[in-house]
């Protein structure tokens, strides 16, 4: 229960932390398009996908916004599970009592 919940609060805070970091550095980087679109993609990924696939339902920025933090939520605190529950079965290895 302790993972999940450690892996639902890594779903907010790491995309919140990523944009707190780059986003003040996004002025910086407008010049070179390459690195302005791999500063993008960590947390903007389901516009890209979305653009990509040709669909765009979202008329109201609430929406967009809310789905944008949902899909991040999604894959960012399934990322930090599966990196929890590894580290969790690494540490539990099984030891035989000595034989007699």
């Amino acid at each position: 229960m302790k993972r999940l919940a450690l892996s639902v609060l890594s779903g907010f805070l790491l995309p919140f932390l990523y944009s707190i970091i780059v986003g003040p550095l996004t002025p910086y980087i407008k010049h070179n398009e390459t690195l302005d679109f791999l500063a993008m993609v960590p947390v903007r990924w389901p516009i890209i996908l979305l653009y990509r696939l040709g669909v765009f339902p979202f008329e109201s920025e609430l929406w967009l916004m809310l789905y944008i933090v949902g899909c991040d939520v999604i894959l960012y605190s399934s990322i930090t599970y599966v990196v929890l529950f590894a580290l969790s079965k690494r540490k539990t290895t099984t030891v035989l009592p000595p034989t007699p």
